[in-house]
């Protein structure tokens, strides 16, 4: 059952790809003019030549089944903004840098909205807390592009504590982290408190509290333990939040990762480029929704995979 479950996981893992692939494909290339059109300094011919280089003189179709070929080898193919270099050269100069501050900036997410909400929850009268609860409605609905610029002038020119770009020592991590986790966990703690507090409504807890189970014990593993399905799930469009604020934070903060690499390649029109990031943020988005499934059963023993 279990490996039933996974393996129809993975196909439907491997259909969305193929479809997002093609409609990223097909979308770049219906748009009005071409990669080569906005240099008007270029002569006929040699834009002629560039594109019989590239391809990109040949039908639709034919450009189209060439690429899914190459791309099914992970050979996503040259640049058009960076002559003699190829989209897998540049994804791997600039992924394990936005994989490093993705993965800090989820793990510091994850972990803060867990603490926080465990503060909120026992102290729900306190002037601290009335306080926090403000900051968290204010700043869920906050740009990250707005965040990212207070931090800026608060914490890079007004106090020069951290470094305002680039990524060249430890505490230069801390603004872009922050940027990115600011609004998750403010949206993650406030669902995760709304859970605990219907975890109060149930059965199970008001049974518990009759029994005299001692009040960590009845946090740990019967409030926190039980809003956690909710928290969870929550993780994957976080994390796609999170690929998706990279794109501004990377800018912001003069990060040469990939999001900043999507953005120019865009400007550029450097179809390999957006393509090839495509793929990987798909990959890492549909992976992660694939790990967020598989651990539903370790939270909640009643959760069993079926074959539907």
């Amino acid at each position: 059952m279990m490996n039933n479950y996974f393996l129809r996981k993975i196909i439907s893992s491997i259909l969305v790809l193929l479809i997002v692939i093609s409609a990223t494909f097909l979308l770049l290339r219906i748009l009005p003019g071409g990669p080569f059109e906005s240099d008007k300094k270029l002569p006929p011919q040699i834009k002629i030549n560039i594109e019989k280089k590239y391809k990109l003189n040949e039908p639709l179709y034919v450009q189209y089944f060439d690429y899914m070929k190459n791309t099914l080898k992970f050979k996503l193919g040259p640049s058009y903004s960076y002559p003699g270099k190829s989209v897998n050269q540049i994804i791997s100069q600039t992924f394990p840098i936005s994989l490093k501050v993705g993965i800090l900036s989820l793990m510091f997410t994850i972990l803060s909205s867990i603490c926080l909400s465990k503060y909120l929850y026992n102290n729900k009268n306190s002037i601290g807390t009335k306080i926090i609860n403000n900051f968290i409605y204010l700043s869920v609905g906050t740009p990250t592009f707005l965040i990212g610029a207070l931090l800026i002038i608060i914490f890079a020119v007004k106090y020069p504590i951290f470094p305002a770009a680039l990524l060249t020592k430890p505490s230069s991590y801390v603004l872009p982290i922050l940027t990115l986790s600011i609004p998750s966990i403010s949206f993650l703690s406030k669902l995760m408190l709304e859970s605990m507090n219907e975890v109060e409504e149930t059965f199970y807890y008001r049974n518990a509290r009759i029994n005299n189970i001692k009040d960590g014990l009845l946090l740990k593993y019967y409030v926190i333990k039980n809003s956690l399905i909710p928290f969870v799930t929550a993780i994957g469009p976080i994390s796609a939040f999170m690929i998706t604020g990279s794109f501004v934070v990377e800018s912001i903060f003069s990060i040469p990762g990939m999001g900043k690499m999507f953005v120019l390649a865009i400007t550029n029109r450097d179809y390999p480029i957006v393509c090839g990031i495509t793929i990987i943020y798909s990959i890492a988005l549909l992976t992660i929704n694939m790990i967020i499934d598989f651990t539903y059963p370790l939270i909640d023993k009643r959760i069993k995979y079926q074959w539907i």
